[in-house]
């Protein structure tokens, strides 16, 4: 029960923290959260083991263009304050995407569940997103989930496939506070025999 319990601990602790510093906490380099991602995409299921999901990290000016692309979007000074704080703010982001292609190729394939493949990559890349930022947070990151995706998507390297569609960006740094305190309503999971 031990390891079932550290996961769950890992879940429950999981919070969205726009607190931050744009620094990494001790023992979490930029290999280890480029070796965690890469796992956690590789071994993420997928429907009929299609591997969809893609991820890439973006630090530094990389980083940096894409909120400043984004900011500048935004219509007002008040819609411009998340964005500018990734920015500056945050060491580093994870976009998550999906190959489309992948998808097409599914459809392709399997006419009659055509309708279905566009659903279960969002439910697959979903849960790469939860998993990563689980796994950020439990190596000391504080961490924000965006979804400026259209415009997120206009700014990444040239190189990254124009046929991957954006669906988050996973904003990281060291917080410089704990997230206040989570409430919970009552939604009791329950048992039908």
């Amino acid at each position: 029960m031990s390891s079932t319990q550290n996961f769950l601990d890992v879940i429950s602790n999981r919070r969205t923290i726009y607190d931050l510093k744009p620094e990494l906490p001790n023992g979490a380099p930029v290999g280890t959260i480029q070796h965690v991602v890469h796992t956690i995409v590789k071994e993420t299921p997928t429907a009929f083991n299609s591997q969809v999901n893609r991820a890439v990290i973006l630090l530094g000016d990389a980083h940096k263009k894409v909120w400043e692309h984004v900011a500048a979007a935004m219509p007002t000074p008040n819609a411009k304050a998340r964005p500018l704080a990734c920015q500056n703010e945050a060491y580093g982001c994870v976009v998550f995407l999906t190959d489309d292609k992948t998808t097409a190729d599914l459809q392709a394939q399997f006419p009659s569940f055509a309708g279905a493949f566009p659903s279960h990559a969002d439910t697959s890349s979903g849960a790469v997103q939860i998993e990563a930022w689980a796994a950020l947070e439990s190596l000391g990151c504080g961490c924000n989930l965006q979804h400026y995706n259209a415009l997120v998507r206009e700014a990444l390297p040239a190189d990254v496939p124009k046929g991957w569609s954006v669906h988050s960006q996973l904003v990281f740094g060291l917080p410089v506070k704990a997230a206040p305190a989570k409430t919970y309503i009552d939604n009791e999971v329950r048992i039908y025999t």
